[in-house]
């Protein structure tokens, strides 16, 4: 027994002519099929010998008999794939299984019905995929911030392979009806029908959708991968944020913690990845001054300060992220008017009652603080994070 070779299919199982012609280019070269499914074809090395192909779709297994008189026509069962069986002839004087297209034609009545039904479920399904993830972006007054947080690149990629699946079966379809077609008209199929050129087309759109379809499964592992939580040091650190001590600067300032399973809760950053923002932080610092009271007396004096950065891919989405920042933090009960400070230094800022809001370049940047000091204090400070 010869070596197996293992080859991509890459044309649809439904192009008779054309894999019948391919097997049969295969058996010049050595190759000789002994298996086949939708992705691969296996062939086992030999000595190269001109080998007819007949694929037949058959609704039930063939009987002992029918096999029987098949191999006294000349022809063997070589492989088969679900309700496709290929037959080999390596003698000349083999006659054809069939001689008359409309008899052929009719017998790819079900095979023609079936595949019209799985078009009408695959394109609902997809149909329904494709809207749901579109009422997600498009239903949302904050798209560009659920595109910035969620899987929108996986989603996307997933679209585009549903859309690649869906094509496949219409195409497929399309192929069993023209063929059925040709039969009832009295056309027999044409066994030396071109595969070069369909199998090359073949290969470069496998070539591009195999990467998408990886994309969907690699994206998310390397997004949790990438992902981290940590309890904020207390010395001096190189992150995107503004520490509690620059606002405050009052000596008697303490970290105040709420530990839970090692990690300071009150003080914590956040790290997160997409490839829309490869930099995404969210970072919590809390303090206590011992003493000192909050105005309304409610308790003792707990400042906070909470740092959301962000770095786009796309430095285009910065404004249209800040919008979707402010539209999710700043509160409907707020009464609080927008107030866009007029900076040199950035690209855009804006304060609106405790919070500060500022983009620069592809980097958008949310401040939100809960203390004496005056907002307007930390624009500075905003300004050196971004720079």
């Amino acid at each position: 027994m010869g070596r197996w070779v293992r080859r991509l299919m890459l044309d649809d199982l439904f192009a008779i002519g054309r894999n019948e012609h391919w097997f049969a280019h295969m058996a010049k070269r050595g190759l000789h099929l002994r298996k086949f499914g939708r992705t691969f074809a296996y062939f086992e090395q030999g000595e190269s010998r001109e080998t007819r192909y007949r694929i037949e779709y058959l609704q039930e297994e063939p009987a002992p008999e029918q096999l029987e008189v098949y191999r006294e026509c000349g022809w063997n069962l070589a492989a088969r794939s679900g309700k496709f069986y290929v037959f080999a002839a390596e003698e000349a004087w083999a006659v054809e299984l069939h001689t008359d297209p409309i008899e052929q034609g009719f017998a790819l009545a079900e095979l023609n019905k079936r595949m019209k039904l799985n078009v009408v479920i695959i394109t609902v399904a997809v149909l329904l995929i494709i809207g749901m993830i579109s009422s997600i972006y498009f239903l949302n007054n904050q798209p560009y911030l659920t595109m910035v947080r969620g899987n929108f690149i996986q989603q996307i990629l997933l679209v585009v392979v549903e859309i690649y699946l869906c094509f496949t079966v219409i195409r497929n379809y399309l192929a069993v009806r023209r063929l059925r077609t040709s039969l009832l008209q009295g056309n027999p199929i044409d066994h030396k029908e071109d595969f070069a050129r369909a199998r090359r087309l073949s290969a470069m759109v496998f070539v591009l959708i195999i990467p998408l379809a990886l994309g969907t499964i690699v994206l998310p592992f390397v997004e949790i991968a990438k992902r981290d939580t940590y309890t904020l040091p207390e010395s001096i650190v190189d992150l995107p944020m503004i520490r509690l001590a620059e606002i405050e600067q009052n000596p008697k300032l303490e970290r105040e913690s709420s530990y839970y399973e090692e990690l300071d809760f009150l003080n914590r950053v956040e790290y997160d990845w997409s490839f829309l923002a490869p930099v995404q932080y969210e970072i919590h610092e809390h303090g206590v001054i011992r003493g000192e009271r909050w105005e309304d007396g409610s308790g003792e004096y707990s400042p906070s300060v909470t740092t959301r950065y962000y770095q786009l891919a796309y430095r285009g989405m910065a404004a249209k992220l800040m919008e979707d920042l402010i539209e999710r933090y700043v509160e409907p009960y707020e009464d609080e008017e927008l107030r866009w400070i007029d900076t040199t230094d950035l690209d855009a800022m804006v304060v609106v009652g405790n919070q500060i809001f500022g983009t620069l370049g592809n980097q958008v940047i949310h401040i939100r603080y809960y203390g004496h000091e005056a907002i307007d204090k930390m624009i500075p400070l905003v300004e050196q994070v971004l720079h």
